[in-house]
């Protein structure tokens, strides 16, 4: 009986250093992609290239207006290859309100339940 009793301490303990060590790895993991994302945003800034927004089309596609020095270029970029679409001149390109990251655009969540409760009543009148 007291032999059983030592294999399910056993079995507990195995299962717990075995999370343990899950734990351990997923912080470890989460520890480093932090620090090379860090320093690769440091390595980014101050630079005279950057990428104002972009936009994706479809799975491999997107559109990307950058600024390089006091220009502004609009680029196709697929999985095979990166193509000039046109210059852009400064005086159309909309700047970013006081506060708003550029290129990320915050949904209005307000909109979003009107419109998910207008669908929710049309349906329920059919």
């Amino acid at each position: 009986m007291d032999f059983c009793l030592l294999a399910g301490v056993g079995s507990v303990a195995e299962l717990l250093s075995a999370f343990l060590i899950f734990a351990f790895v997923l912080f470890a993991t989460y520890l480093t992609a932090r620090i090379v994302g860090s320093f690769e945003k440091q390595k980014m800034t101050g630079r005279n290239i950057q990428v104002v927004e972009s936009l994706r089309l479809s799975g491999g596609k997107c559109l990307d207006l950058i600024r390089a020095g006091d220009k502004y270029l609009l680029i196709s970029e697929s999985k095979d290859r990166v193509g000039l679409i046109c210059e852009l001149p400064e005086d159309v390109i909309l700047q970013p309100e006081a506060g708003e990251q550029p290129g990320i655009q915050t949904p209005d969540f307000k909109k979003l339940l009107e419109k998910a409760g207008n669908v929710i009543r049309k349906n329920d009148r059919k």
